[in-house]
């Protein structure tokens, strides 16, 4: 089969992959999985075995070491605690709380709480905390969904360990580079989002805050707390300092102290600790789901990638597309595509595997084009048929508020594709 034919091919079955998983509601993974299969092994004649090798096996192994480690201070209540001693500290300083539940996000995002963890947190501040104290709807939206996001794209973080391995398996060296300009991509989208909401919704404005004085940490909780902090500081010191001081021991330490290996240890202290069950941690604390969803469309991509289509595709863009316009393209082809599936466990692994062969017929940096996809795919996020929309809206006490939301949403989602691909315009995500 030509390449021209069997790019159809492909196209189709990441359509109808996607069409498969939002209406019959099954895993994006499965149907995806299932077409590498028919088209690596039935139409290009690949070994099985050679579909099987496509799965993103150092993705998968970060995802699932990572969230084992930090569910278990989401279990235990370490991090929702986090969350309450910050608002409860500055409630007499109403003007700050949203920066402050912004920060919340930013904070528990990155110690490692996935996004549905951030977003039902902050939900549950801003709705019952910060709303009745006057803090406008489209503030609060902005906040719950953006906010909780922010945090997680760190390299050690949830999404950010995806955009790392991904784009490692990729352009081998430029991973962890990679997701922390996606993470200063999507800080600078959600800050310019914010500050215009808080701006034309009067957010300065909200009263003082009335909220109970949270109860002490507990033992367990002090003790996680202690690890997550121990964790975190082998992780990023020698990094840090590297940049400050040339040692080959430090050159060393940086790569070994790898945070995915890093977490395994913290996950048999934290079991050797009592700080929660390691069954749980396990079972319930690895989102399952993600990671077949990630494999299925990454082995789908890889299968596609074996057969020559994304080379094809990407020459063939990089003759129609110029380079400035691609990365607007690519930002609101993600946010469209992340209206019906996963954003960064969906959407980046198939935009990603057409950036990388145009940005290298187009002789360019790669990065940008990732980071558009990234944050492009993630602005959209707050549309009430994705996760953060629904988990805001779920976690919304006032009815009425609620029953607002879902059109606040929407138009959320649009503005946010838009301010991406502005954005990728003038060039920040080249930063």
């Amino acid at each position: 089969m030509s390449v021209e034919i069997l790019l159809w091919v492909v196209l189709a079955a990441v359509f109808v992959s996607v069409a498969l998983s939002y209406v019959l509601k099954v895993n994006l993974g499965i149907p995806a999985m299932i077409f590498a299969y028919i088209i690596g092994v039935w139409v290009q004649g690949m070994k099985v075995k050679e579909v099987v090798a496509c799965w993103p096996t150092s993705t998968v192994f970060q995802l699932m070491t990572i969230t084992m480690f930090f569910s278990f201070a989401v279990f235990n209540g370490t991090l929702p605690k986090v969350a309450q001693n910050v608002v409860y500290a500055l409630r007499h300083k109403p003007y700050i709380i949203p920066f402050a539940l912004l920060a919340i996000g930013g904070i528990i995002g990155a110690m490692g709480a996935p996004p549905p963890a951030c977003n039902t947190i902050l939900a549950v501040l801003t709705f019952t905390v910060a709303a009745p104290a006057g803090m406008n709807p489209w503030l609060c939206a902005v906040v719950v969904c953006f906010g909780g996001s922010v945090g997680t794209f760190f390299p050690w973080a949830v999404q950010g360990s995806v955009v790392k391995a991904t784009t490692e398996g990729w352009l081998p060296g430029m991973g962890e580079a990679a997701a922390y300009k996606v993470c200063l991509g999507f800080f600078v989208f959600t800050m310019v989002l914010f500050l215009l909401f808080w701006i034309l919704t009067k957010g300065y404005k909200i009263k003082e805050i009335q909220i109970e004085k949270p109860e002490p940490f507990t033992a367990v909780q002090k003790k996680n707390l202690v690890v997550i902090a121990v964790i975190a500081v082998l992780a990023l010191a020698p990094n840090l300092l590297k940049l400050f001081i040339s040692s080959p021991i430090l050159k060393k330490a940086s790569s070994a102290l790898d945070i995915q290996m890093l977490a395994i240890i913290g996950v048999f202290v934290c079991t050797v600790l009592g700080l929660g069950k390691e069954k749980d941690a396990i079972v319930k604390g690895v989102p399952w789901n993600t990671i077949i969803m990630v494999g299925g469309v990454c082995t789908l991509m890889g299968v596609a990638s074996a057969a020559g289509v994304t080379d094809y595709l990407g020459g063939l863009l990089s003759e129609n597309v110029s380079p400035v316009m691609m990365g607007a393209i690519m930002a609101l082809l993600g946010g469209f595509m992340s209206l019906f599936s996963g954003a960064i466990n969906a959407v980046f692994p198939m935009l990603g595997a057409l950036a990388i062969p145009y940005a290298a017929a187009a002789g360019i940096d790669p990065v940008p084009l990732l980071v558009a996809v990234a944050v492009g795919a993630s602005a959209t996020a707050i549309s009430p048929f994705s996760t953060g929309g629904a988990i805001m809206i779920a976690n919304c006490p006032d009815q009425k508020i609620a029953e607002g939301l879902f059109t606040k949403c929407i138009v959320l989602a649009i503005l946010g594709a838009v301010v991406c691909a502005v954005l990728s315009l003038v060039g920040v995500f080249a930063i």
